[in-house]
């Protein structure tokens, strides 16, 4: 600990790192017409007239990580690194500081840095088919991660290898800037949605999700302007300190008694018992051109109605607006922030030293850089990561799709917020009520970085990956991604006599008798 105190300064900007999970795109799933509650975080209007009557996830994992600082090119994936499953020859390299094993290579062109990690834990959720026209899911999940973005390449860099390389040092790093957040939410919603026009071959349906998110954990800081320079340790020799010789933005945090007082009482899900609180919303409407609807429509017991086992489109254009909305951390007895203005402060090899808890750390980053408590404030608000997803879906042949799906982040870059980064992807699969299998080929990382994946279902499973690279360790990866999750899956039935008579359209369309008895 002692040789490494500049990580520990790492964690001043990133503080609390834990490689919690963190949820992005699940894009082999999602778009998928057999996603359930998967494809309802992405549009809330795919809770109607799904293909299922009821939907259980059990449990579902998605984790992730990209950057453009460095490129993993060690012989061996990423996962070894982090499962302690090195190959015995290169385990010598086991316990130095990642930026000096040698298993990264930077990209060194000047340009500000970014990096996203962690994931989300998607918890019990079901989605119920009420009639042709609604439906309705309830939803739980757990959001955590870690990013820093708009960094200036020096600060990334001290973050990436510490303090004791020696191309780093003596030298006078001015302007500096950037952010960095870690951010943790629990989150129960609830989706409703409703076909609001079934006119034959038009068919459009609408969706909303009502979120409340509960504050678990945020630490951030932004630094607007800044100056550092790595220095000869003067309270220890061979070490080095880092002299902050201008420090000018915000630093705040919640205490680890965010996390002791988790608990499911009204109190703690809707009251003052949390660091924080608040309100999201999802928004989304979905159109299908559907031009042999009559192969889909039959008489049931004197009522019309259309088969609710088959997918009828030719293709579907989906749009919604996601994560509208933020948390308020206001407990005073948890939440700490200040306003920077600091000059000519230094770290050194004993400013960690001994420090075994967040608050331990946080302690001291406030003593170093001399924060007053009269300056501190109890109340800010970290924005959920807000997105446009756009999606489309062609379907070529039975049973065979391809889909388009794009993210646009809409959160400013120093957002105290997580943050869905951009990205453009085609999805092309093939799919039945009991299999699936699709290959989503993106640009993502904000349309910088791109990738191909591979997702399978079969049955109440599903896994997969958006970035096949990473976990297999092809092309020198910028990043990894991985989810998983286990359902139970209860279908719609389709008509009970297979031979029922196809209704012929009439003026109006399906719409104007929808219901009706004949």
């Amino acid at each position: 600990m002692r040789e490494r105190y500049g990580r520990l300064f790492a964690t001043l900007a990133i503080l609390g790192i834990s490689f919690p999970t963190m949820g992005q795109y699940l894009m082999g799933i999602a778009n998928s017409n057999y996603g359930g509650t998967q494809s309802i975080y992405r549009h809330p209007s795919e809770v109607v007239d799904s293909r299922y009557r009821v939907y259980i996830n059990l449990a579902t994992i998605d984790a992730y990580a990209s950057t453009n600082q460095v490129r993993w090119v060690a012989p061996f994936p990423i996962v070894s690194y982090l499962s302690g499953q090195v190959p015995a020859q290169y385990r010598s390299e086991r316990g130095k500081s990642l930026g000096r094993t040698g298993y990264l290579k930077e990209l060194l062109n000047g340009r500000d840095k970014r990096m996203s990690l962690g994931g989300e834990v998607r918890g019990p959720s079901a989605l119920v088919t009420l009639n042709d026209r609604f439906g309705v899911a309830v939803s739980s999940r757990i959001r955590s991660g870690i990013s820093f973005r708009n960094m200036s390449e020096e600060t990334a860099r001290l973050l990436l290898y510490g303090t004791q390389i020696v191309e780093l040092q003596r030298i006078l790093n001015e302007g500096q800037h950037g952010s960095a957040n870690v951010n943790g939410f629990a989150e129960l919603a609830a989706t409703f949605g409703a076909v609001i026009l079934d006119n034959d071959e038009m068919f459009w349906k609408a969706g909303v999700t009502i979120k409340r998110e509960i504050g678990l954990y945020n630490t951030h800081i932004r630094v607007d302007e800044g100056t550092h320079q790595i220095i000869r340790d003067p309270t220890a020799t061979g070490f080095q300190a880092l002299r902050i010789q201008k420090f000018n933005g915000v630093y705040g945090y919640t205490s680890q008694a965010a996390f002791q007082r988790i608990n499911l009482s009204p109190g703690w899900l809707f009251g003052k018992q949390s660091a924080g609180g608040g309100w999201g919303f999802d928004l989304g409407m979905t159109y299908e051109y559907r031009p042999n609807i009559r192969k889909y429509t039959y008489r049931e017991n004197g009522e019309i109605r259309r088969d609710a086992s088959k997918n009828k489109y030719l293709y579907r254009i989906s749009a919604s607006l996601v994560d509208i909305g933020g948390v308020r951390f206001k407990n005073p007895e948890m939440v700490n922030r200040y306003q920077v203005a600091a000059t000519n402060k230094l770290i050194t090899n004993t400013t960690f030293q001994g420090a075994k808890s967040p608050d331990d750390i946080n302690g001291r980053v406030v003593s170093v850089l001399n924060l007053p408590l009269m300056d501190r404030t109890t109340s800010y608000r970290s924005g959920l990561p807000t997105a446009l997803n756009v999606s489309a879906d062609y379907q070529v042949k039975p049973n065979v799709y391809v889909g388009v799906l794009w993210t646009q982040n809409l959160m400013p870059a120093t957002s105290v917020a997580l943050m869905t980064p951009s990205m453009l992807a085609v999805v092309p699969r093939w799919e039945t009520r009991w299999a699936e299998v699709s290959m989503p080929i993106a640009l993502q990382d904000n349309y910088s970085m791109p990738t191909i994946g591979l997702a399978m279902r079969a049955g109440p499973f599903f896994a997969g990956t958006d970035h096949l690279g990473g976990l297999a360790n092809i092309g020198n990866p910028r990043g990894a991604n991985f989810y998983a999750g286990a359902t139970i899956p209860l279908f719609r039935r389709g008509p009970i006599n297979p031979n029922a008579c196809f209704f012929p359209p009439q003026e109006g369309g399906y719409w104007k008798r929808f219901g009706r008895k004949r």
